[in-house]
């Protein structure tokens, strides 16, 4: 229910703070963040469960949603567990996002 009002809306600054996040929900708030091409600044600090949380590999599979965002000009990722795989991810989407 959310996805389609976070799309239809020019949304610039989103805040995930404090939320609670398994896999299905960060697979579904990255697909989601594809669509926000007007997004400018993206904070995300959740708090992970382990036994639920995504990990390196799925966070590097959700990360190169980022670089449909051509207008980000600020990005926070807090207490994710991003390792090798995810911020080789990044590496690749910081140009496409800056473009």
């Amino acid at each position: 229910k959310l996805g389609p009002a976070m799309i239809s809306n020019n949304i610039t600054h989103l805040d995930v703070e404090g939320c609670y996040m398994g896999v299905p929900e960060a697979i579904f708030l990255f697909n989601t963040l594809r669509d926000m091409s007007s997004l400018e600044e993206l904070w995300i600090s959740w708090e992970l469960d382990d036994a639920r949380g995504p990990n390196d590999a799925i966070m590097a599979e959700c990360i190169p949603s980022l670089a449909t965002c051509t207008g980000m000009r600020k990005l926070t990722l807090n207490d994710l567990t991003l390792s090798t795989n995810s911020c080789a991810a990044l590496s690749g989407v910081f140009p496409r996002m800056s473009a």
